[in-house]
């Protein structure tokens, strides 16, 4: 049996693997260089280009709010009781006495019989006191007449005595002792007169007396049948029944003096808006707003400016003069547009970043061959779309928005420094 020796590998199958490795290498190292010039010279960066037009510019200042009644009134419990039923429900439009709740109170009802008995005693005591004063009146004026007749008869026998007397007939004793009684006579009746006229006084009185008390109880009674209808909470005005209190409930108790619904009257309805204190300076009175009330736009006016602010806002009141949707509803949420500035017609561009309202002049990058020309430019109206340019454009040039933070202190800007970054 014969070994075999392997033969030596020559130089070249030595270094075929080593070289294969290191091509791998360089070509992974060339693919990732010009990734790398690709990511960072090859692509161009973008800039924002803006064409010098005509048109109109409108200034907006921007804000939400909700719808709120001016007009509205709160239903109040008239009277204490426990709920019974719910006749109407939030969202109904209502008129003066129609039926919102119903309630029960038993006490009320006891307190209306022991009431009518009341009356029916008052009337009772007033008759037997109409009776009483009529007797006693009547025995006053028979007395005032016998002594009447008294009086007659005595002044007859007086003129009978006196001829007697004359004639020396009668004894003067006798005669003396007719007019004595004849002058008794006339006291009593004058004192008889005196106490009907004393009666009379007193009668009135007495009368009145019982009168009050009669109407006392009527009026007492009155006030507890009006208790009883109040047991019927009704609608007092025209309106959309907005809300019921978040206490009314069939079964609970409702207390005298608790609000229990509010109405409110649709075509009272006003925006009440909040926008930035920062924008009130540019809010005055009679400026034109634009509501949107869910798909509706709605055209209001300004009518006031609150001078006060609260967490870095402003309230601005919107009156709505127009007719308002159906679905209109109070605390409805809107937002709004209050147009502060307009113009028509006017040289115009987008505004350019960082630009705020109350500069005059600026500086704006003009598109001039293949480079940017820094030109100084006079701006009007600055809307949130376009901004009014007064002198320094023309319709057709085209500007930089936004040049880079690197670039804006240059006078000129090429399109290379733009697209490079």
């Amino acid at each position: 049996m014969s070994l075999h020796i392997p033969d030596k590998a020559t130089l070249s199958q030595r270094l075929r693997w080593p070289a294969l490795l290191v091509l791998i290498i360089l070509l992974l190292g060339w693919l990732l260089l010009q990734s790398w010039q690709r990511l960072t010279q090859g692509n161009d960066q973008p800039f924002n280009l803006a064409k010098v037009d005509t048109g109109e510019v409108v200034a907006v200042v921007t804000g939400q709010g909700r719808l709120l009644p001016r007009q509205s009134h709160s239903v109040m419990a008239e009277v204490d009781g426990v709920i019974q039923s719910l006749e109407l429900y939030p969202g109904t439009e209502v008129q003066p006495g129609d039926v919102l709740i119903r309630m029960r109170n038993p006490l009320l009802q006891r307190e209306e019989e022991r009431a009518r008995l009341a009356v029916l005693e008052a009337k009772a005591a007033q008759e037997a006191a109409t009776a009483r004063l009529e007797r006693e009146s009547i025995a006053l004026e028979n007395e005032v007449a016998m002594l009447e007749a008294e009086i007659r008869f005595a002044e007859q026998e007086m003129d009978t005595l006196q001829t007697l007397l004359e004639q020396q007939i009668l004894a003067r004793l006798d005669y003396l002792r007719a007019q004595t009684k004849l002058e008794q006579s006339r006291l009593r009746h004058s004192l008889s007169e005196r106490n009907v006229q004393a009666f009379q006084q007193a009668r009135q009185a007495d009368e009145r007396a019982h009168q009050y008390r009669l109407q006392e109880a009527k009026e007492h009674l009155a006030m507890i049948q009006q208790d009883l209808a109040h047991l019927v909470i009704r609608a007092e005005s025209h309106g959309l029944l907005n809300e019921l209190s978040e206490h009314v409930e069939v079964g609970k108790p409702m207390r005298r003096g608790d609000i229990v619904a509010q109405i409110t009257e649709p075509s009272s309805l006003y925006a009440d808006i909040l926008i930035a204190a920062s924008d009130a300076s540019r809010v005055l009175p009679g400026q034109s707003v634009q509501v949107q009330v869910r798909q509706h736009q709605l055209q209001g006016t300004v009518l006031r400016v609150h001078p006060s602010v609260q967490h870095n806002q402003v309230r601005v009141e919107v009156a709505l003069p127009g007719q308002l949707p159906n679905n209109a509803r109070a605390n409805l949420d809107i937002s709004a547009r209050i147009i502060t500035a307009q113009t028509d017609a006017v040289v115009r561009v987008p505004p350019v970043l960082g630009l705020r309202d109350g500069h005059s002049a600026t500086s704006i990058f003009v598109h001039q061959g293949d480079h940017f020309v820094r030109r100084q430019v006079h701006v009007g109206i600055l809307g949130r779309d376009y901004m009014e340019i007064v002198d320094g454009l023309q319709p057709g040039d085209q500007i930089l928005l936004d040049p880079p933070a690197r670039l804006q202190q240059q006078t000129i800007i090429s399109t290379k420094e733009l697209t490079r970054g």
